[in-house]
Parts: structure tokens; C-alpha cells; sequence
């Protein structure tokens, strides 16, 4: 596979997680409204809308983790790393911290696919496998574990850019 078409795929996969949480995002927004108003004006029942607002705000968080890892967005407290930067040991310790990371990102990704697969309950109205809101861990963990290894790969070939 050539250069060009990996850099195709990551954008199209990074295009797919962001429109993935913006429209979960506004599904939120709209369910929850739409909820908050049939409460004050009784027209019809919206208890099967709970179920999807669970849904859409495990993949908006999830997918938006992984869009912010993407882009190396997540909060951090980077005084250390920031004095260090551009000395030998700024660079020792973003890739321990890239090393912890990793680690992290296994045991959440795994641990994740093990509640997603022993999940045996439905969601109690539209009877959807609970399945499909845990998967939203280990999918969104695969994912940041790739651009960790891309952000190590980087670090040791020197060409890291924060």
C-alpha cells in the first residue's frame, strides 16, 4: 500500500469520526429537546428516546476522544514536557509517555472489547443489543492505540511536530 493511499484512508477514517460525533451530537441535542418539551406538552410518549440518547452519547464521546488523539487535542499538563522540549530528555520523556499511553490504550481497549462481547442485555424498549453501545470502547481504542503508534514511530525517526 502506497504512502498516498494510507494518508487517503486516515483522512477518510478521521472524516467519518468527526461527522460521526457531530451527528451524534446534534441526535443529542434534538432527542434531548424534543424530550424536555413532550414533558411540558404531554402530545406522545418519548421513553424509547432515552435509549437512543444513551446511544448517540457513547459514540459522541468516544469517537470524540479519539478525534481529539488524532490531533493530540486532549487535555494534558505539559509543563514538564514543555521545558524539556527540544533537549534529550524532552524526548526520553514523550516517548515514555507515548509508551504509558500505549499501555493504557491496550488494557481500555481489550477490557473494553470484553464488556462489549460478554454483553447479553437488550436496551428495554426498542430491544437493540446493548452490544452496540460498548462496542463505541474498543472501536475508539483501536484507533487511538494507531495514532499512538504513529506518534512513536514519529518521535523516534525524529520527526515529531507538536
Amino acid at each position: 500500500m502506497g504512502r498516498e493511499t494510507l494518508k487517503k484512508a486516515e483522512q477518510m477514517l478521521a472524516l467519518l469520526m468527526r461527522w460521526g460525533s457531530v451527528i451524534c451530537l446534534v441526535g443529542l441535542l434534538f432527542f434531548v429537546s424534543a424530550g424536555v418539551f413532550v414533558r411540558f406538552v404531554p402530545i406522545s410518549s418519548m421513553g424509547w428516546a432515552d435509549e437512543i440518547i444513551e446511544f448517540g452519547f457513547a459514540w459522541m464521546v468516544f469517537l470524540g476522544a479519539a478525534v481529539l488523539w488524532r490531533a493530540r487535542s486532549h487535555f494534558r499538563v505539559d509543563v514538564v514536557p514543555e521545558r524539556l522540549a527540544g533537549k534529550k530528555w524532552g524526548k526520553g520523556l514523550e516517548i515514555f509517555l507515548g509508551f504509558l499511553s500505549l499501555v493504557f490504550l491496550l488494557v481500555f481497549t481489550y477490557q473494553g472489547g470484553l464488556v462489549a462481547l460478554q454483553a447479553t442485555d437488550r436496551s428495554p424498549i426498542l430491544e437493540f443489543p446493548r452490544t452496540l453501545w460498548y462496542m463505541s470502547i474498543p472501536i475508539s481504542g483501536a484507533i487511538m492505540i494507531g495514532y499512538t503508534i504513529r506518534d512513536l514511530c514519529l518521535l523516534f525517526l525524529g520527526k515529531f511536530r507538536r
